[in-house]
């Protein structure tokens, strides 16, 4: 009689739980995602991702809306289910928060990790935050025909900086353009020093081929700045790029796409779109503008670019958000889905399955595509970013109004870090 007893509370029990799980599967939902108000994001997820979604879960509602509010959001407690942040500081931030759910929680993560080239991964806290959507990077673009014109071998850039200095000084001597136009050989997007952590992931991928990439702003663990130590190289990044502005406009009012510019080494792959407006005709890579790595300091050193992109990141709600949210994530990184997402956004791949697509093998993708092997990722510490306007102030000084020599810079700079980081003396 106990046995048979047993028996029956057993099933009864499971019986319960399936068709709970039933129930929850069939139960209406909602998940609201939060994306970028820049560039196209919101028509991908309105024109492709949410109606496929639709069409494989019809249970759920989706929501999406623009990020411009996403601090208020979260002070509110209002938070989003999944978000396409950016790399580096907001996964570590928003994680130490207690806010993200760790991707070590859904059991077929590693399926979908093995498809992500390494470098593209970083975990916080031992765990995985994010997942990284798609990426983007910079290269040095260059004007063929203003090579040519100034003597110059159009098929062979400059690779140090000694020699990005040489070539630049010599396009700046060419005449002015026949509306008057003044030629200078570089220029730098001068405008954006006061734009914060975002310009510095412009300005330090310059900075890093000083150093071989070894040196960033901070430590290993955030707690101290390191672009102090003698192998940062962080005096002669500031001499050198006096150098450079001298032969650079002050601002971007006429920018490369005008054809008065040389070479601009902070040229991203999002802005590949801006060749087909360039001044007369449409540029073509290949033909009268060219890419070539960012200088280094040493002959024969890997060039390193700042490794941007979109982190998804899911917020910690209802088992059932999550897991919908997880569902939205494994499809955006389907090889088909993901490939859609970086033709109609203009990004990268991060899946190792995507690379060899015609595609991505294309003169002006190709070379974007390798750059990605030797990308260093924006440094994941929220004092990153008070540092880093620190850096911009005293680049701003030193490169642009003369204010201080490089090494005043280095001093002033290393004194105001260590005080925002309340390691010096107010």
């Amino acid at each position: 009689m106990t046995k048979w007893l047993t028996s029956l509370l057993m099933f009864a029990s499971l019986t319960a739980t399936a068709t709970a799980t039933a129930t929850a599967t069939n139960e209406r939902t909602k998940i609201d995602i939060m994306v970028p108000p820049a560039g196209d994001y919101i028509s991908f997820f309105n024109e492709i991702a949410i109606p496929e979604f639709n069409h494989r879960y019809p249970n759920v509602e989706v929501v999406v809306s623009n990020d411009m509010n996403i601090d208020t959001r979260i002070a509110a407690g209002d938070t989003p289910n999944l978000y396409a942040g950016v790399f580096g500081y907001q996964p570590a931030k928003l994680a130490k928060l207690g806010l993200l759910v760790s991707y070590q929680s859904f059991d077929d993560f590693k399926q979908l990790e093995s498809k992500i080239a390494p470098n593209f991964l970083v975990k916080n806290f031992g765990r995985n935050f994010y997942v990284p959507w798609n990426a983007t990077t910079q290269l040095m673009i260059y004007n063929k025909e203003l090579f040519v014109e100034a003597g110059l071998d159009p098929d062979s850039p400059p690779t140090t900086w000694d020699e990005y200095i040489e070539a630049s000084q010599a396009i700046s001597q060419l005449p002015r353009r026949k509306d008057g136009t003044p030629v200078y050989g570089s220029v730098m997007w001068n405008e954006q020093l006061s734009a914060g952590n975002w310009y510095w992931g412009m300005l330090a991928q310059l900075y890093y081929n000083f150093n071989s990439g070894d040196y960033g702003l901070l430590n290993k663990y955030g707690t101290s700045i390191e672009f102090d130590k003698q192998g940062a190289n962080f005096e002669l990044f500031l001499t050198m790029m006096k150098d450079v502005q001298a032969n650079s406009p002050v601002t971007m009012e006429k920018n490369f796409f005008s054809r008065s510019i040389g070479m601009w080494p902070q040229y991203g792959f999002g802005w590949k779109n801006l060749l087909d407006s360039a001044a007369g005709r449409p540029m073509v890579v290949g033909d009268d503008v060219a890419l070539a790595p960012i200088p280094t300091f040493k002959e024969g050193e890997p060039s390193y670019s700042t490794l941007d992109g979109r982190a998804l990141m899911i917020f910690k709600g209802t088992r059932m958000q999550e897991d919908y949210s997880w569902k939205m994530v494994q499809m955006l990184m389907e090889d088909d889905m993901n490939h859609k997402a970086n033709m109609y956004l203009g990004q990268l791949p991060v899946l190792t399955t995507l690379v060899d697509k015609p595609y991505y093998q294309s003169p002006g993708v190709k070379p974007f595509v390798e750059q990605l092997n030797t990308t260093k990722i924006s440094e994941p510490f929220l004092q990153a970013g008070d540092v880093a306007g620190v850096i911009l102030d005293t680049y701003t000084k030193v490169v642009l109004n003369n204010q201080m020599t490089p090494e005043q810079g280095l001093e002033s700079a290393v004194r105001n870090a260590n005080q925002v980081l309340g390691k010096g003396k107010n």
